[in-house]
């Protein structure tokens, strides 16, 4: 638990992990994608940024620059030997992606994260395969909220609006509430939804870390504060 509100307090600050590791990646050398000339982009972010990535087999490694294809759910990163490899994520124990800090910038929307953690081992939701990563907001015995990401590949119908004929990536998230017992909710980020989905006994007492934190759950920072707290009762 202690490591778990370790990491959850690193999302919501600027700092980095200490701790490096100097043992190379397992991966497979990253290929051209197919996807050149389609409008939108595959990827959770266009440009390339820095993870803090957990290994069982090369510790942790700070400031990896990576790219996460969400439609196909690989990371891309670049190895000490500065070649681009897909990740196994057969070794990765959690990831810290830090999100470019000029989209927190020219971005409207208040609450943004620096920093995501991605995590495997929600296959026993529908739609996520046990190699998938997914974003946790929360985490605890009590309480879980993950976000899955997802960049899918449509075709527009003849007559419609979109600006081009052919494919087109169109940029999903789907937020899920896990209890203790396992028990899947899909949720909107929104206080009065988060709320519903929540044990009716642990409602009250969450309404009262709302009031005293003045959280509105719409964003990102007050998700992670709120199920911090909550988890902690």
């Amino acid at each position: 638990m202690k490591k778990i509100l370790v990491i959850m307090a690193f999302l919501i600050s600027e700092g980095a992990f200490s701790q490096i590791s100097n043992v190379d990646f397992n991966g497979v050398p990253a290929k051209l994608t197919p996807y050149s000339g389609i409008d939108g982009s595959p990827y959770l972010f266009a440009d390339w940024a820095k993870a803090d990535l957990a290994t069982t087999n090369a510790g942790l490694k700070e400031d990896v620059a990576y790219r996460f294809n969400i439609h196909d759910n690989e990371l891309e990163v670049v190895n000490d030997a500065g070649n681009t490899i897909y990740l196994d994520k057969d070794y990765l124990e959690y990831a810290v992606l830090q999100r470019p800090s000029i989209l927190i910038a020219q971005s409207q929307i208040p609450g943004l994260l620096p920093n995501l953690l991605f995590k495997k081992g929600f296959e026993f939701i529908k739609g996520i395969g046990p190699k998938d990563l997914v974003n946790v907001l929360g985490e605890g015995e009590k309480y879980t909220l993950i976000r899955k990401f997802y960049s899918d590949l449509v075709t527009p119908p003849k007559n419609s609006y979109a600006p081009s004929a052919g494919q087109m990536f169109v940029f999903e998230e789907t937020y899920f509430l896990i209890d203790a017992n396992r028990q899947v909710t899909p949720v909107k980020p929104r206080t009065n939804v988060i709320l519903k989905a929540l044990d009716p006994a642990d409602v009250e007492k969450a309404k009262e870390i709302i009031k005293n934190g003045k959280f509105d759950l719409s964003r990102e920072d007050h998700l992670v504060l709120f199920f911090t707290e909550l988890n902690k009762v």
